[in-house]
């Protein structure tokens, strides 16, 4: 979730969570400054890896916090900067866990460029999101909002939002396996 503290007006994140399958909610910790629309993934040791929007364009990139107590406390963000952004929403999901597919893989999407909605990219970690070794380009236009899925038989989904000049004017649904994603180097 993101917020605007009453009094100061900066922006922050945070998380609701529930312990018990949605049947009750909690509001866990929060960290920014100059932070909003996040989104959060978890980790292969348990921990919780907060990917967020950033303000700060002397560091146009995204920001990340981890938390090691299921989104209670947050550690300070830090600066991602192989993760450029022009302040917009983007996406974090997690593709496979090791004991499932032989390896950990992150998927990220948002549009990578640092000034401008542009060049819709999803990338590939292999280390819980420290490392981004894997991108492709899926519309090198105009391209804002995007959400990221996994089909039960690994067909990466990416809706996003997209045009032909300045505007979004198509939302388009982005199918692809991790084959085509990484040239064929994994499967």
């Amino acid at each position: 979730c993101d917020h605007v503290e009453a009094g100061t007006r900066r922006r922050g994140s945070h998380i609701i969570f529930s312990d018990d399958r949605g049947a009750t909610w909690r509001l866990g910790g929060s960290t920014g400054p100059e932070a909003d629309e996040c989104e959060v993934v978890e980790r292969t040791d348990g921990s919780l890896l907060l990917n967020i929007r950033n303000y700060n364009r002397k560091l146009p990139c995204r920001m990340t916090s981890i938390s090691p107590d299921g989104g209670i406390s947050w550690s300070a963000p830090a600066f991602d900067k192989t993760l450029v952004e022009p302040i917009c929403q983007a996406s974090i999901r997690r593709y496979s866990w090791p004991d499932e597919g032989g390896k950990s893989r992150v998927l990220f999407s948002n549009p990578a460029s640092e000034k401008v909605r542009q060049k819709m990219t999803v990338r590939l970690s292999y280390d819980e999101g420290k490392t981004w070794p894997v991108s492709k380009l899926l519309h090198g236009g105009p391209s804002a909002y995007s959400c990221l899925a996994v089909a039960s038989d690994g067909t990466i989904l990416c809706l996003y939002e997209r045009g032909a000049k300045s505007a979004y004017e198509k939302i388009t649904l982005a199918r692809f396996r991790l084959s085509w994603l990484t040239d064929g180097q994994d499967r």
